[in-house]
């Protein structure tokens, strides 16, 4: 019987030890996030960090950040004479219902050319206005944040996105996608959703990584080892800095696999996907002969883009990287074609620049831009989605 008892003791001391080890181990590893500025710190941070409310209305480029949510604060801000509302959760807008109350509900993912914040009047804003004057009661909800990457856009989905019950989302995720994901442990590729189980198990890995840090350390730990043993001639060199390299595979398998996932996990949720191709006004005339070549032919091209001598190396890495991201949404289309892939690259470069591009950007839209982009959309959804019009 005391042996029992001891046995027992002995039982209970080893599950108490390694809760403690965890719990001490979780709580370094929060801070070790919380200092190295992550986009996730798990839920212990919320010891930490309180929410924050601007009441006041302060400039636009000054609008602070919740560390802890990595979402904005609330409040109204106002540039160039015009009001930006952020709402209580934390996105541009006003605010809306955790139910979908309209049966008709669209969400729209990117960085800040989705937000719009350089003359607000975004394309999910006009997407809106257009589909009402359609006699369409639809709400799009713009869930845009400046900086914002693809991984960053995936976590927002599947943790918090999907409790608001879209009917349908649209993805731009190009240029951020190459500048924030495309390198070190963010390149390694994941495994593609193919069976139930393969979609419990993302879910499981998606939640353990964004609220689990010591998960998210030996994950992040593991694709960084990972990374480092790769060859030079599956390593691009930044055009920003030279010590830094984007890994060829992100290009070739990752961002593919990565949008493939979030496409399986909308069908499991009945989520209709719409994804969208990204202009840049750079260098036409090069832009046009690299869309005529393979992905392949491109790919080529950017892993010696450092010894061409024609072009400026910068204009380079992301004509082609642009050009690659938006092949690859292409053979993403191939593979799903129950998706919508809106493409307004044409119909953007055909004007003069500034009709389309904001002052020195060859990336961010005019309203004029944003207007094109919305109307793609919309046209794609009529021809793809019964929306229920407004009686």
């Amino acid at each position: 019987m005391n042996a029992m008892k001891i046995k027992i003791k002995n039982l209970l001391f080893f599950i108490f030890a390694n809760v403690l080890i965890f719990l001490i181990l979780e709580l370094f590893l929060t801070f070790f996030f919380i200092y190295h500025q992550s986009n996730y710190f798990g839920p212990i941070a919320k010891i930490f960090y309180k929410p924050e409310i601007k009441k006041k209305e302060i400039d636009i480029y000054k609008i602070r950040w919740n560390r802890h949510t990595q979402k904005m604060i609330p409040g109204t801000y106002r540039h160039n004479d015009v009001e930006f509302k952020v709402n209580s959760l934390g996105f541009l807008g006003e605010e809306f219902s955790i139910k979908n109350e309209k049966g008709c509900r669209l969400i729209s993912f990117g960085g800040s050319t989705t937000a719009g914040l350089g003359n607000y009047y975004p394309y999910p804003k006009i997407l809106e206005e257009k589909l009402h004057n359609n006699n369409f009661d639809c709400e799009v909800l713009n869930f845009g944040f400046s900086g914002k990457s693809l991984n960053f856009i995936e976590n927002l989905l599947i943790n918090e996105a999907v409790n608001y019950s879209p009917n349908i989302i649209t993805i731009q995720s190009n240029r951020n996608a190459v500048m924030y994901d495309s390198y070190g442990n963010s390149s390694i590729s994941p495994d593609v959703i193919s069976s139930k189980f393969d979609y419990y198990y993302y879910k499981l890995k998606m939640f353990l990584f964004s609220k689990i840090m010591t998960y998210r350390f030996i994950e992040l730990a593991s694709k960084r080892i990972i990374s480092i043993l790769y060859d030079d001639e599956n390593k691009i060199v930044s055009p920003y800095r030279a010590n830094t390299y984007h890994l060829k595979n992100y290009f070739t398998s990752k961002y593919i696999n990565q949008m493939n996932n979030i496409i399986n996990f909308c069908r499991n949720n009945d989520i209709k996907v719409v994804l969208i191709k990204q202009p840049r006004y750079i260098d036409l005339e090069y832009q046009k002969i690299l869309r005529g070549l393979s992905k392949e032919e491109i790919l080529n091209k950017l892993l010696t883009y450092q010894k061409e001598k024609k072009r400026d190396k910068i204009d380079l890495f992301w004509m082609y990287t642009s050009a690659i991201i938006n092949k690859s949404l292409d053979e993403i289309k191939l593979n799903n074609p129950d998706i919508i892939l809106v493409d307004p690259i044409e119909e953007i470069l055909k004007y003069k620049k500034e009709i389309n591009f904001l002052d020195n950007d060859d990336v961010h839209l005019t309203p004029h831009g944003n207007e094109i982009v919305a109307e793609k959309i919309m046209l794609s959804i009529f021809d793809s989605v019964k929306l229920l019009a407004s009686p």
